[in-house]
């Protein structure tokens, strides 16, 4: 009888064990010889997901910075309006893209670009940015109608106490993050004690025009000869019950001001904290979380709003004429009947039921 080789007898063992396990050794070696696989900590390292844009914001009126979840490279760029003289800077995980022209304040730019990690991995980016505004006045919202009537729809009332530029603020019915309409402004130069009216259920007439120069040029319901009228195209108003009012230094900037409000109260029982809804919650959140609105607990329930239910269509809710900002509802009361005042100073009397 031959004689078998122990080697050969394992081998035969192992392949009727795992059939699989022979072809694996015979096929590992070979490997290498053709075209070698890279290490295999290499690959685990290797990260197969595109890069992510982040944040497009403007830095200065020449520089724009754009903020990816990784260092990249910019392969391509096209942008709308045209930019002459781009200059890139790579700055950890932001490109800065520096041109020699200013950026108009309150103007959109487009950027249409590809753009490429370390490893390789490519991304389409299609954003848009503002131009830098860097004459902010201090603007504070000053008076508000949430509940309509036909003659008298909702408006929102700035106050601005010094000289400045207005381009690029953006008034959101809403917050940054949990928006229905929003108004970006143009370019105004306002002065001390101007007034600006955003008016957010408009009836989209001729009539209606955005007031750049001339404060008397916009008609419509509730419009001012001498504020600047302001109108959000296509709105349908604003909440009467719950909702928030958010003003920032250009879209998805930083707070410069804000109003929250509800006709709820904090329920524990309830998932959403007694909000009525879960879009009402995360206004309420993202405008705490930024530091817009000042809350009396340890987190924010509809009570830390301003109570819309006695307001009206003329009975409107008011900062008081002070102006001080406490970022709270502290600050503000409802007037009484007809006290309703957009385009001149707030009234002092208080409604009382």
């Amino acid at each position: 009888m031959k004689r078998q080789d122990p080697e050969d007898r394992a081998a035969r063992r192992l392949f009727r064990l795992c059939p699989s396990a022979l072809v694996l050794l015979v096929l590992f070696p070979v490997l290498p010889g053709c075209n070698a696989l890279p290490d295999l900590p290499d690959m685990i390292d290797q990260s197969w997901d595109p890069p992510i844009l982040h944040k497009s914001q403007p830095l200065d009126r020449h520089t724009v910075g754009l903020t990816f979840n990784r260092p990249v490279h910019l392969t391509r760029a096209f942008f709308d309006p045209p930019l002459k003289k781009v200059q890139v800077v790579h700055d950890e995980n932001r490109l800065l893209l520096q041109v020699e022209e200013e950026l108009k304040p309150g103007s959109e730019y487009w950027i249409d670009a590809i753009i490429r990690d370390h490893q390789g991995n490519t991304a389409s980016v299609l954003a848009s940015f503002y131009g830098h505004n860097p004459d902010i006045p201090r603007v504070v919202i000053n008076e508000i109608v949430v509940n309509s009537s036909t003659n008298n729809p909702e408006f929102v009332e700035l106050r601005v106490f010094e000289a400045g530029n207005l381009g690029g603020l953006t008034l959101y019915n809403g917050s940054p993050r949990r928006w229905t309409t929003r108004k970006i402004f143009p370019e105004i130069q306002a002065e001390a004690e101007d007034y600006v009216i955003v008016h957010f259920r408009p009836q989209n007439i001729p009539e209606e025009v955005d007031e750049i120069t001339d404060k008397s040029a916009s008609g419509g319901r509730r419009s001012h000869p001498e504020a600047w009228d302001l109108w959000v195209r296509d709105g349908e108003g604003l909440s009467g019950t719950s909702g928030g009012i958010t003003l920032t230094a250009y879209p998805d900037g930083p707070i410069l001001d804000a109003f929250l409000y509800s006709n709820r109260t904090y329920d524990p029982g309830c998932p959403r904290r007694g909000f009525g809804t879960q879009a009402q919650f995360e206004i309420f959140r993202d405008v705490t979380d930024r530091g817009g609105w000042t809350i009396e607990g340890d987190f924010v329930v509809p009570d830390d709003g301003v109570d819309p239910s006695p307001s009206t269509s003329t009975r409107s809710i008011n900062r008081d004429l002070s102006g001080v900002n406490t970022r709270s509802k502290a600050d503000w009361h409802i007037v009484p009947t007809r006290g309703a005042t957009p385009g001149t100073p707030n009234s002092e009397e208080v409604y009382q039921p």
